[in-house]
């Protein structure tokens, strides 16, 4: 996994973006920030990239139906330690389920920064096959993918807060550098290959 974290892929994968977020994350020091968790595949892979240094310092989605608590943890989480700064690493289908909460995070001016791996749908994004895109149903969108791109970062600026929009490593350090400072609410948009991610639990695309 470490040689593969070594490698900066562009478009992002998810093994790059996560080392990133980790040294930074780790570059915070004392007292270490707590990491909110969810998504899918983000919430997977962060699972073993992203490293704890201190005890209590991670709030899991945990699995199989909960998704949607990211920013109720980030909120609970900055209210009960106000030394720490919060950084949520989420899926953008899990950042779906709350993401109006950025309002309140914002109302409050928590130190959290909210950051969203899109890759445009549940696990991907639209991966229909060409007979599939010239269907009877290629007017449809794919029931699994989003807004291609969608600007998840603009949704914190409609409140006032700091949004980041970010695609190569350059972009997202300096996004975490000026954001994990400033300790104000935030959103970095980070976007991912709409074919990096796999169903939760196909381990063969490991192969």
């Amino acid at each position: 996994m470490e040689a593969q974290l070594a490698k900066d892929v562009v478009p992002f994968n998810f093994l790059t973006p996560m080392r990133i977020i980790r040294d930074a994350i780790l570059g915070v020091g004392s007292p270490a920030p707590v990491v909110v968790s969810e998504g899918a595949n983000t919430m997977d892979v962060g699972r073993a990239v992203l490293v704890q240094t201190e005890p209590r310092t991670r709030l899991d989605a945990g699995t199989w139906g909960t998704m949607g608590v990211g920013l109720g943890y980030c909120i609970a989480a900055a209210v009960a330690c106000p030394d720490r700064l919060v950084v949520a690493v989420e899926g953008d289908s899990g950042f779906g389920f709350s993401a109006i909460e950025v309002e309140t995070l914002v109302r409050y001016q928590l130190p959290v920064v909210v950051i969203v791996f899109n890759n445009g749908g549940v696990y991907g994004g639209d991966r229909r096959t060409p007979e599939e895109m010239n269907g009877p149903h290629k007017d449809d969108p794919a029931p699994t993918s989003f807004v291609p791109n969608a600007g998840y970062h603009a949704l914190i600026e409609a409140f006032g807060g700091k949004g980041y929009l970010v695609g190569t490593p350059d972009e997202l350090k300096s996004a975490l550098s000026e954001s994990f400072s400033a300790r104000k609410p935030a959103v970095i948009n980070v976007i991912i290959d709409p074919y990096a991610g796999s169903e939760s639990g196909r381990l063969q695309h490991k192969n």
